[in-house]
């Protein structure tokens, strides 16, 4: 092959090489792109968020208020107690005399006093209101039970049968009350109540609900006053305010809420039952409580702080026909009653342990009781624990108190 024929070849292969490689490019330029990944441009000042797991929120303590008494706004938690069991009456109702008192088995001249409703009154125990303790004598049953801050005792007194002219001096409720009163289908008086507290029992306790302070703001009708039996001005509030059975009743009336809570009651009978010697009791409250057997009246009499602790209308010592030492659940709150304590709820609804001190010796077991059902009391073979006829004392106790009998 010549020269020129050789180089006419090479031209054309190197023509048509480059019309193939022409057609792959336009050929690729009608296909989509893949686009290479690219970091988001950052505004000019910003800074990257960092990237965290969800946090999980604790809410912080909070403090409540200090006690208010207004109709304060609904509660988050109900005062009801954790982990109880609900009690039924297990035992054949007592049969008594149409005139038996149900709280105390004594007789009474009106039969008609004991279709009402049983009075309850909450009564300070402070030691400028302990001189001044009246009603005591007149009451069917006395509850004592610990304080916020465990420095002192207080009382809810209950009436049925009797009247009193004076009881007091009043003071205010408890979270203790949302249960007494309508265990025995009664009505509470108080003084007033932390804003909480008195919130459960104006809307929520089954049973109606005096508050003086809301309900009676002049203090003339449901209630009155006595100055001057504080050691000092700045004390009055301890020792001014008072009623009576006649003025309690006046305000079921005007209420429209007295009835008859038919009433179970106790069981009683004039011989003791089996138990051990129990000539004395002693309670480590704040003011250490003794009740101390009397053979000549078989009665209980009662000393605090180891003095003889008096009724203030006789002068006479206190004393019970029974004395009912009932251990009961004492739990924590978030109800705070003053700057450092919170209220204490002291849990009366289910069952535990129970003494019971009349004729001088002690009787251990059961003690029963529902929302709205009286407790009961029954020994270690499941039978009724009978109560000596009288007044019985009430000790509300924690588990862990160390009660000594002898």
């Amino acid at each position: 092959m010549n020269r020129s024929l050789r180089l006419f070849l090479i031209v054309t292969a190197m023509a048509a090489l480059a019309i193939v490689s022409i057609l792959i490019s336009a050929c690729a330029s009608n296909a989509q792109p893949t686009p290479t990944p690219t970091r988001t441009p950052r505004p000019a000042g910003a800074t990257p968020a960092a990237t965290a797991p969800p946090a999980v929120v604790v809410p912080s303590p909070t403090h409540t208020p200090a006690p208010t008494n207004t109709r304060a706004a609904s509660p988050t938690v109900p005062p009801t107690p954790s982990a109880v069991p609900s009690a039924t009456a297990t035992a054949t109702p007592p049969a008594r005399a149409a005139n038996a008192n149900p709280l105390t088995g004594l007789p009474v001249s009106d039969p008609k006093v004991l279709v009402r409703r049983p009075l309850f009154v909450a009564v300070g125990n402070d030691p400028e209101a302990r001189a001044v303790h009246y009603g005591f004598t007149e009451a069917d049953l006395v509850y004592e039970y610990i304080m916020e801050g465990r420095a002192v005792t207080r009382f809810t007194l209950a009436f049925l049968a009797n009247e009193s002219e004076r009881i007091g001096p009043l003071r205010s409720g408890r979270l203790v009350n949302f249960h007494l009163t309508p265990q025995y289908g009664g009505a509470l008086a108080v003084s007033g109540a932390q804003g909480q507290i008195n919130w459960f029992l104006t809307f929520k306790m089954a049973a109606p609900y005096l508050n003086v302070d809301l309900d009676d703001p002049s203090q003339v009708k449901y209630a009155y006053n006595i100055w001057g039996l504080a050691p000092s001005k700045d004390l009055e509030y301890l020792t001014r305010l008072w009623t009576s059975t006649d003025r309690l009743r006046r305000w079921l009336s005007d209420k429209k809420a007295e009835q008859d809570p038919k009433l179970v009651g106790f069981t009683f009978s004039e011989t003791a039952p089996a138990g051990a010697p129990a000539k004395s009791a002693s309670i480590p409250f704040p003011a250490a409580v003794t009740w101390t057997y009397d053979p000549t009246s078989g009665r209980y009499l009662r000393s605090m702080g180891g003095a003889a602790h008096k009724d203030g209308a006789s002068g006479k010592q206190l004393s019970a026909a029974n004395v009912i030492i009932q251990t009961v659940a004492h739990e924590k709150t978030e109800y705070w009653e003053d700057a450092i304590s919170t209220s204490i709820r002291i849990v009366t609804v289910g069952e535990g342990p129970v003494t019971i001190l009349r004729d001088g010796v002690a009787i251990k077991g059961t003690w029963r009781a529902g929302d709205t059902t009286m407790p009961e009391f029954f020994d270690p073979a499941g039978k009724p624990i009978a109560l000596k006829p009288g007044n019985s004392w009430f000790e509300l106790v924690a588990p862990e108190t160390a009660v000594t009998i002898q």
